[in-house]
């Protein structure tokens, strides 16, 4: 147990009872819980029925969460992009495409600035969009996704980035800007981190079966959140500035620990 420990200390925060709303009704299979189901699944966390209840009640005010039936629910209006967004976690690497060497840069000034929490939304979706903070102002990726700037201008607008930030293509650039973005990313680094995740996911697959189902529960979707969120923060990078065979190899582990951890949470939440 200690390497799980050491993932709940890697994520941004504990498990609370609305992450675990949605991160639950971001997997759409099942499509939908009863609040039965999520109040159990609660406790697999030490999170208590009225705390669940309290977030539920906050999540359907804010249109992340919808109400099915008397009692169920699934995912609102407001989170369904980024629930698209997590479920192409498997197809990850498809978007990419050979890179010619030229860049995306995203310009943002006061306009977009003004609002503080608009502000955040958009810092969120740049790094979403695996953009890097290059100049004051100004943050860059090379240009190897489909859709080029129009792709993803669409794709920042869904993640609610501020309409008005400049997007554009950029080639040509001096010697000294292209060597600092290439120096951006840690390429080393994120290799590293995925392989080290994708030993961890196969050691919990090992072990699963040998745990209690409330423990096992709990480890899988921790593990397993923590996995499919280091695969969609990737950067998706061209093969210059970093290999991205150990996150091929993470997306084929975790493709093998989701039937896992599905058949776990099936059998936990039926008590």
């Amino acid at each position: 147990m200690d390497e799980i420990r050491n993932i709940a200390k890697s994520a941004d925060a504990p498990m609370s009872a609305r992450m675990l709303i949605l991160d639950l009704l971001d997997t759409g299979d099942p499509p939908s819980f009863s609040a039965a189901e999520l109040v159990r699944a609660g406790a697999a966390f030490g999170i208590e029925a009225p705390g669940i209840r309290t977030a539920l009640t906050r999540l359907k005010a804010e249109g992340r969460v919808r109400t099915l039936a008397r009692g169920r629910y699934t995912i609102g209006a407001r989170a369904e992009p980024l629930k698209a967004r997590i479920l192409g976690w498997r197809t990850r690497l498809d978007s990419r495409r050979e890179w010619d060497g030229r860049w995306l840069l995203a310009f943002a000034g006061p306009q977009e600035r003004a609002d503080r929490t608009a502000w955040r939304r958009t810092l969120r979706a740049l790094e979403l969009e695996g953009f890097a903070e290059a100049e004051v102002n100004l943050w860059v990726r090379p240009n190897n996704l489909d859709g080029g700037a129009p792709g993803l201008r669409d794709r920042l607008a869904l993640l609610d980035a501020a309409r008005s930030l400049l997007v554009v293509e950029a080639g040509g650039l001096d010697r000294d800007r292209e060597d600092r973005f290439r120096r951006l990313w840690d390429g080393a680094g994120l290799s590293a981190a995925h392989e080290q995740l994708g030993t961890m996911l196969e050691r919990s697959a090992g072990r699963i079966d040998t745990m209690p189902i409330e423990a096992a529960a709990a480890e899988t979707l921790t593990l397993g959140r923590q996995a499919i969120r280091s695969i969609m923060r990737d950067p998706l990078l061209p093969e210059a500035l970093c290999a991205t065979g150990s996150l091929a190899r993470l997306i084929a582990a975790m493709t093998g620990y989701d039937r896992i951890g599905k058949t776990v949470w099936r059998d936990y939440l039926r008590g």
